[in-house]
C-alpha cells in the first residue's frame, strides 16, 4: 500500500509495459544522482499507482522518467508526501519494477521449452 498523503492510500500495481518498468530500471541502475533519484522514485509511485488516476500518467512516447518524475515530485509534495517517503515508496515501486523484466536464465529456458509429445 502506498500512503500518499492528501492523494490517499493505493494499492502498488506494476504497470502492464515490461518496456515502461525497463524505463525506470535502466536509470536505477545507472546510478542517478540524488536529485535524479528523487525524480526516478517519484516517477515511479506515479506509473505504479496510473489505475487510480490520482497523477499525471506517464507519456510511453517520451520515455523520459526523469522528466515525468519532475512532474510527480511536485504533485507529490503538494499532497504532503516527505521526499523521505518519496525515496522509500519509490524504491518499494523499482524493486518491484524488476521482478517484471525476464532473466537471461528464464529467456534461455523458455528458448530451450520442448513440447511433451503428443498423446496417442
Amino acid at each position: 500500500m502506498l500512503v500518499l498523503g492528501k492523494l490517499g492510500q493505493h494499492e502498488l500495481v506494476l504497470p502492464n509495459s515490461m518496456a515502461t518498468c525497463w524505463d525506470f530500471i535502466a536509470i536505477w541502475s545507472n546510478n542517478p544522482n540524488r536529485a535524479q533519484l528523487a525524480r526516478l522514485c517519484a516517477g515511479a509511485i506515479g506509473v505504479c499507482v496510473d489505475h487510480a488516476k490520482v497523477l499525471p500518467a506517464y507519456r510511453v512516447a517520451d520515455g523520459d522518467p526523469i522528466a515525468y518524475g519532475h512532474t510527480i515530485m511536485d504533485r507529490l509534495m503538494d499532497a504532503g508526501v516527505t521526499p523521505g517517503a518519496v525515496y522509500e515508496l519509490g524504491v518499494k515501486c523499482i524493486v518491484e519494477m524488476t521482478t517484471k523484466i525476464p532473466t537471461e536464465d528464464a529467456v534461455e529456458q523458455t528458448a530451450n521449452f520442448t513440447h511433451p509429445p503428443a498423446a496417442n
